[in-house]
C-alpha cells in the first residue's frame, strides 16, 4: 500500500496576509536586511528601503553595486576582520555575528552589528548570503563613555595619591628644620653671637618661605582641580611685573649669592590676569634660584618673536635629565630633585606654570642639559 503524505492546504487568504506583511515588517526595522551574493564584493540583490537611514545610499545605488558595492563601505581597517568571519561562519555552515564599522555616504562613521547566514545551492556551494544589519554607534558611544569615566577615575586616583604624596614629602623636611632650628637656639642662645643667630633665622625664614610657597601652590592646584579659578584679565606691563617679582626674590638669591640679569629688549603691554601670570613668574624665577649654583646668574630675558611678547628665565644650575623633558609638567612625573641647597622640590610649582599658562592662552617650553642649567620659555598670545 502506497504512503500517503499530508500536505497544508493552500490558503489565499493567509499567503496574502504574510505577503501584506513583509514590506511593513521591513519598513519598522530600524536596519537594512538584505540578500547578497557570495561575491568579493557582497553584490546586493535585494536591500530593503532601511539602507537608506543606515548607510545615506538608496536601494538602488546599492544594488548590483549601481553607485557602491556594500563592500566599499566597510571601514577599511574593518574589511579583512568581516571578510574572515564571514568565510569562517559560512565554512561552518553557520550564522554569524559581528560588529564593525562603516563610512555612510556623507562620510559619517558608524558603528554596525550584523547576523546573516549562507544559503546553499544542490551542491551544497554558498550562493547568496541572507542578513540584517542595524546601526549600534549609539551604544558604541555609551561604551566609550563609561570607559573613559573609569580611566578618568583610575587617573584621578592616582593624582590623589600623588598629591598626598607630593604634601607629606615637601611639608616634612622644611618643618623640621623649623622645628629643629628653632628649638636649638632657644636652648643655646646664650652661648650664640648675633651673626650665628642671624644666620639661624635666615635658615628658619627659608624654610618657612618655602613652606608658604608649597601651600599657596597647593592651594591653587586644588583651585584648578575643582574648576574655581577664573581668568579676570587687566592691563599688565610686563617688565615692572617682573622687576616686581625678581625683588621679590633679592633676598633668597642674595643668600645663595646669585646675581639677577634682568634683560628688556622690547617692552609690551598685555591684557592678561595678573595673579596667574604673577604665579607663574614666582616658581619660574624660584625654581631658577633653587637649582642655581651658588655664585651664578639667573636671567631673565623680555623679547618679542612672531609679534608675541616672550619671557626667558635661564639659570646655571644643575639642569634637568632628558628623560624627564616630556612629563616634566604632570603630576605623575618622577623628578625629585634637591635644589643646590638641599632644598626641596615637588614639581607642583612647574605643573601649574603649565596649567595657568594654558588658561591665559600662553605656551611654555623648556630646553635643559645636565650640569649647565635649564631655560624656560613663556610666549604669551598677543599685546594690547
Amino acid at each position: 500500500m502506497s504512503k500517503i503524505v499530508a500536505r497544508p492546504a493552500y490558503n489565499p487568504l493567509f499567503n496574502g496576509v504574510v505577503a501584506e506583511m513583509l514590506p511593513n515588517l521591513m519598513h519598522n526595522l530600524q536596519g537594512m536586511v538584505y540578500r547578497c551574493k557570495n561575491d568579493a564584493q557582497w553584490t546586493m540583490l535585494f536591500v530593503s528601503e532601511g539602507c537608506a537611514g543606515l548607510t545615506g545610499y538608496s536601494a538602488r545605488e546599492l544594488i548590483s553595486n549601481a553607485v557602491s558595492s556594500y563592500e566599499d563601505l566597510i571601514f577599511e581597517a574593518d574589511r579583512q576582520y568581516v571578510r574572515d568571519s564571514i568565510k569562517a561562519a559560512v565554512k561552518a555552515r553557520r550564522q554569524f555575528q559581528l560588529e564593525y564599522r562603516i563610512r555612510t555616504k556623507s562620510g559619517e562613521m558608524k558603528w554596525v552589528w550584523e547576523q546573516g547566514h549562507a544559503v546553499y545551492d544542490k551542491e551544497h556551494q554558498p550562493t547568496y548570503i541572507d542578513g540584517f544589519i542595524t546601526d549600534v554607534s549609539a551604544r558604541h558611544q555609551a561604551e566609550e563613555k563609561v570607559q573613559k569615566a573609569a580611566r578618568d577615575l583610575a587617573e584621578l586616583n592616582a593624582t590623589k595619591d600623588r598629591f598626598f604624596s607630593l604634601l607629606a614629602h615637601d611639608l616634612h623636611n622644611p618643618v623640621y628644620a623649623i622645628i629643629s632650628l628653632s628649638e636649638f637656639v632657644a636652648e643655646n642662645y646664650d652661648s650664640f653671637s648675633s651673626a650665628e643667630i642671624e644666620d639661624a633665622l635666615l635658615q628658619i625664614n627659608s624654610a618657612a618661605r618655602g613652606i608658604f610657597m608649597l601651600l599657596e601652590n597647593l592651594l591653587d592646584w586644588a583651585k584648578l582641580q575643582t574648576g574655581q579659578i577664573q581668568v579676570h584679565k587687566v592691563v599688565v606691563s610686563l617688565s615692572k611685573t617682573i622687576k616686581y617679582t625678581l625683588e621679590h626674590y633679592h633676598k633668597a638669591a642674595e643668600q645663595k649669592g646669585i646675581e639677577f640679569n634682568f634683560v628688556v629688549e622690547e617692552e609690551a603691554l598685555v591684557e592678561t590676569d595678573l595673579k596667574l601670570f604673577s604665579s607663574i613668574l614666582r616658581n619660574l624665577i624660584s625654581n631658577a634660584i633653587k637649582y642655581s649654583y651658588p655664585k651664578s646668574t639667573v636671567q631673565v630675558k623680555l623679547y618679542s618673536e612672531d609679534g608675541k611678547p616672550v619671557i626667558s628665565v635661564k639659570d646655571h644650575g644643575i639642569g634637568i635629565p632628558r628623560r624627564h623633558l616630556t612629563k616634566l609638567f604632570r603630576i605623575d612625573n618622577e623628578l625629585r630633585q634637591y635644589g643646590t641647597s638641599n632644598e626641596q622640590g615637588s614639581g607642583l610649582g612647574l605643573i601649574l606654570v603649565h596649567d595657568f599658562a594654558t588658561l591665559l592662552g600662553a605656551e611654555v617650553t623648556v630646553e635643559s642639559k645636565l650640569n649647565h642649567g635649564s631655560e624656560f620659555t613663556l610666549k604669551l598670545p598677543g599685546r594690547i
